[in-house]
C-alpha cells in the first residue's frame, strides 16, 4: 500500500454495535474514532463484558489519544478488576458513582445497560452517530444516557453531546482516559494532549463542571492503564464531574 493514499475502510459494524469515524484511513493523516454501542458481554451472563456503554477511543496519524484502559487481572486483586471492568474505566458517563450494569461476580452481570444506535451517517463532509443506554433506569428516579458524536470532516473537530434525561439530583461524571504516551498541558478550558510531537486539543464545554487531571491514583482508582495481563503503568485520565437537578446536556470538543 501507498500509505500517502486514502483507503476505504468498513465503519459501520451495527451487527455488533460498533462504528468508526474518521477520514484518510490507513495514511499517515489518519483520523480515526471508535464507538461502542454493542451488547455487554458474552451470552446470557455477559462474560467479559465491561461497562462501557457509548464509550469511545481516539486515534490521529497512527498515535493513541483517547483510549481504553485494558482489563489487567481476572481473578486476583478485587479492586482492579472491579476498577477496570467498570464505567470509570471508560470514556463515557457515570451516574451516582454506579456502574451502568450490575455485577454478579468477575465473569458475570446480573442488570446488564442495553445500548443501540439510533443514527448512523457518514458523508463526505461528516460522520455522525447517535445512540442511548438505559442502564440507569433501574434507579429510582430512571436515567437515560443519550450520547451524539459528530466528526466534522472540514474542521477536523469532533463535538460529543452527553444528554442525561431525570427528573431529580444525580452525580455525573465522565472520563477521557489518554495513552500513558502523552503529555497534557493545560491553557484556561483547553486540554492539549500530544503524542510524540502530535497533538490534539479538548474542550470541556460545561461551565459548570469540575474538571481535573488524575494519574496513578490508588483509591478509588483513575488514571491508569493495563497492557498486558497483571501489569498496570500510570496514564492521564481527565476526569469532569457536576451535580445536576433534571434533564442536562453536556458537551466535549475535540480538535
Amino acid at each position: 500500500w501507498d500509505l500517502s493514499l486514502p483507503h476505504p475502510i468498513k465503519q459501520d459494524y451495527s451487527e455488533s454495535g460498533y462504528y468508526v469515524m474518521g477520514e484518510h484511513f490507513n495514511t499517515n493523516k489518519e483520523v480515526k474514532a471508535v464507538i461502542d454501542a454493542g451488547p455487554l458481554g458474552y451470552q446470557t451472563i455477559a462474560a467479559h463484558g465491561h461497562a462501557d456503554a457509548l464509550s469511545f477511543v481516539l486515534s490521529y496519524k497512527g498515535y493513541e489519544f483517547i483510549i481504553d484502559p485494558g482489563t489487567y487481572s481476572y481473578h486476583t486483586k478485587q479492586k482492579w478488576r472491579d476498577y477496570f471492568r467498570g464505567t470509570s474505566a471508560h470514556n463515557t458517563i457515570r451516574i451516582d458513582k454506579l456502574d451502568q450494569s450490575v455485577s454478579g461476580g468477575n465473569f458475570m452481570w446480573l442488570n446488564k445497560a442495553n445500548a443501540i444506535c439510533e443514527h448512523w451517517s457518514s458523508t463526505e463532509h461528516a460522520d455522525v452517530f447517535i445512540g442511548c443506554h438505559d442502564g440507569y433506569s433501574r434507579l429510582e428516579d430512571p436515567v437515560i444516557h443519550k450520547r451524539s458524536i459528530t466528526y466534522n470532516k472540514n474542521e477536523r473537530l469532533f463535538t460529543i453531546s452527553d444528554r442525561i434525561e431525570c427528573e431529580r439530583n444525580h452525580l455525573v461524571e465522565w472520563y477521557w482516559h489518554m495513552s500513558e504516551d502523552c503529555e497534557i498541558e493545560t491553557n484556561g478550558n483547553v486540554y492539549i494532549i500530544t503524542n510524540q510531537g502530535v497533538s490534539i486539543s479538548i474542550v470541556i464545554d460545561t461551565p459548570k463542571a469540575d474538571k481535573t487531571i488524575i494519574s496513578a491514583h490508588e483509591s478509588p482508582p483513575l488514571g491508569w492503564v493495563s497492557r498486558r495481563y497483571d501489569v498496570k503503568v500510570p496514564t492521564h485520565t481527565l476526569y469532569c464531574r457536576c451535580e445536576i437537578n433534571g434533564t442536562y446536556e453536556f458537551k466535549t470538543i475535540i480538535k
